[in-house]
């Protein structure tokens, strides 16, 4: 189905408000929701300072496009990653940098939506994602939140940009970084009631490393996740005003609140058995959960399960992130980053290089890397198998105020291997012997 000239693939997710489709925009994939002709004429004004954000901490508005029959599509982008409410308490947060590095995301993009006028109305661990590189993104902003909906404990008694503080200031004390708030100007001395929100920048990122995922432990995520609380709205209890299903090829139904429910719970089982029966691996950047919001507004929460890995687009985006990681390493002369993307033989073989760069005084001044024109070979339960082409675009080693650019740019064929329980990069060869010369250049800078 077609829809705005958008391909509506299938669905992503059941929220009270209908569903999210997957799709594809300019800047790659996306998520599709429909609204309607009343819900767009109220929220228009809304998506257009939406899409006037740049900030990297708030999920990115695409489009908004009108069909024949009057409703309203909106597009998003589709963000990788856990939701801070299973990151809370996971080994992954121990680190104070990295629970730093959240909050800060976290302050950065509420600023940002309070400058163009946007109050999130619910700002909950479960509407904040946490990509795999350990960004911070706010999620869940389609619909404005009105006096009776909300999150209990959380947004459901409070209102406007103050009640968006005052959710975050508690995210800031369950990371234990109510100190780090501060110093941004956030916490409730620096801000009283009614005035306006500090402007916080976007703040410097480093890459979380993560503990290998524990299968076990990732389906009693999804079954906690499947328990979570829904958002109450004002029509929830003692009324029963219906809310509307809307489908891609038809108009849209009215169903109670309740079969919604009953319709994503039901959903949620059959992919924590298929989960448990077809998947033997996990890996970080595509953690799964049921189709059953954490809140009944929930724009989109978790992937559904997708071997992400046999995708070729996001095995290249893996590659790239590891190679990045490995030339800061060298060029640092700091191996410890390495285990957060590499594994096995080759997180030694890098190890070793680099201390022994390190041990001979050799200084790497400039390194730049990546990989183009990824091909899968193999997808097993075991191990993923690529080829791809690596360009060294820069390449400057120093030794004895003596320096060498290596001849970049160079390119190879590489044939490399990546570990799909921990998503690391483990092994890595020339494609063909020939190739061997042109290879060592780039790799021994």
């Amino acid at each position: 189905m077609n829809i705005g000239g958008y391909q509506l693939g299938q669905v992503f997710h059941i929220g009270a408000r209908g569903p999210l489709w997957r799709t594809q925009s300019s800047a790659g994939e996306a998520l599709f929701a429909l609204r309607s002709s009343s819900d767009g004429e109220r929220s228009l004004e809304r998506w257009k300072a939406w899409a006037s954000l740049t900030s990297r901490h708030v999920v990115a508005l695409r489009d908004v496009v009108r069909s024949d029959d009057g409703r309203w599509g909106i597009v998003q982008d589709f963000v990788y990653g856990r939701p801070l409410d299973v990151e809370i308490g996971s080994a992954d947060l121990r680190p104070k940098a990295t629970r730093r590095q959240i909050i800060e995301g976290i302050s950065a993009g509420l600023s940002a939506l309070h400058r163009v006028g946007i109050v999130h109305g619910d700002l909950t661990p479960a509407n904040i994602m946490i990509t795999p590189q350990g960004r911070a993104v706010i999620i869940d902003l389609i619909d404005e939140i009105e006096e009776g909906q909300g999150t209990p404990g959380w947004s459901l008694d409070t209102t406007g940009m103050t009640g968006d503080l005052q959710c975050l200031r508690r995210i800031a004390s369950l990371l234990q970084m109510d100190e780090a708030l501060a110093e941004l100007g956030l916490d409730e001395a620096s801000v009283p009631t009614g005035s306006r929100t500090p402007t916080v920048d976007d703040p410097n990122e480093h890459v979380i490393s993560r503990e290998p995922a524990d299968p076990q432990q990732v389906i009693a995520d999804l079954r906690a996740a499947a328990l979570r609380e829904d958002t109450i709205n004002d029509y929830e209890s003692g009324s029963e005003r219906p809310i509307h299903g809307c489908v891609a090829d038809g108009p849209c139904e009215e169903l109670p609140r309740r079969a919604w429910r009953s319709r994503a719970l039901l959903a949620g089982v059959a992919v924590l058995v298929l989960l448990a029966s077809t998947l033997g691996y996990w890996r970080w950047s595509s953690m799964w959960a049921p189709a059953v919001p954490p809140s009944a507004q929930s724009s989109h929460i978790i992937p559904e399960p997708t071997v992400d890995l046999c995708n070729a687009t996001h095995v290249e985006d893996l590659l790239n992130h590891a190679i990045a990681t490995r030339d800061q390493a060298v060029i640092t002369g700091d191996a410890s980053a390495l285990e957060a993307v590499l594994g096995g033989e080759l997180l030694e073989q890098d190890t070793k290089r680099i201390e022994a760069m390190q041990a001979e005084d050799v200084q790497v001044l400039a390194l730049s890397s990546a990989v183009e024109d990824v091909r899968v070979v193999s997808c097993e339960a075991g191990s993923v198998d690529v080829n791809a082409t690596l360009v060294v675009s820069t390449s400057q080693t120093c030794k004895a105020d003596v320096c060498d650019d290596h001849g970049a740019p160079t390119s190879s064929e590489l044939v490399l291997r990546v570990d799909p329980v921990s998503g690391k990069v483990v092994a890595a060869s020339l494609a063909t012997p020939s190739a061997q010369g042109e290879s060592e250049s780039g790799q021994e800078s």
